[in-house]
């Protein structure tokens, strides 16, 4: 049976560093749309393979909602993009699991933009963005990471820190409660993976602030 996004959901949260590597990247202006078909709810953490159930998102984005969207997809594909490079590079087990939920998180906001109606321009290809700061900014993982497993870590860390602080000023002006459900669920996974490359940077002997 399908459930609301509207659903209550638990979790830990914490309070994420200040240090990031970007401020607002959206640009644009978008149409305000209307949503009537089946999305999907998200299931945050770093579970390999995570089942994602089905819900139904209802009401309509405005233009800055629906930017936020297409941002988001992009920054959590970015996210996928920079872990599955460095799981590829060190074979570090957190890198394979946090970008596994990290397509999670990129599918589910695909299926809002599906389901309110608006055209999905993101590439699958590794590296390519639409907008054109995240390009910038996967090359500046890429090559931060590219220096050693503690960098890659230390890199990841900032994905993470970046992540929480761009979906918290997304919900400061979200409105329609599907987004705001799933954007406060993608927040607690990513709390969940700072902690995750916090924790296997301090098992290295690195103390991270």
């Amino acid at each position: 049976m399908a459930s609301s996004c509207s659903d209550s959901f638990t979790g830990a949260v914490e309070t994420a560093g200040t240090e990031v590597l970007s401020a607002d990247l959206k640009s644009g202006t978008v149409p305000v749309t209307a949503a009537t078909v089946p999305a999907a709810c998200i299931l945050t953490g770093t579970i390999p393979d995570v089942t994602v159930f089905p819900c139904v998102v209802t009401g309509t984005v405005n233009a800055v909602e629906t930017a936020g969207l297409l941002f988001m997809r992009e920054e959590e594909k970015m996210a996928r993009d920079v872990y599955t490079y460095f799981y590829a590079k060190y074979k570090l087990p957190v890198f394979l699991n946090v970008s596994k939920s990290e397509n999670a998180h990129t599918s589910a906001v695909l299926r809002l933009i599906t389901g309110f109606n608006v055209t999905d321009n993101s590439n699958n290809d590794p590296g390519v963005y639409v907008n054109t700061s995240l390009i910038a900014l996967y090359k500046q993982l890429i090559a931060l990471g590219d220096v050693s497993e503690i960098d890659a870590l230390k890199a990841s860390v900032l994905i993470e820190q970046t992540d929480i602080s761009d979906l918290q000023k997304e919900l400061l002006s979200v409105e329609n409660i599907s987004v705001k459900t799933v954007y406060t669920n993608i927040m607690a996974g990513s709390n969940a993976h700072l902690k995750a490359f916090i924790w296997n940077l301090k098992i290295k002997g690195v103390v991270y602030p």
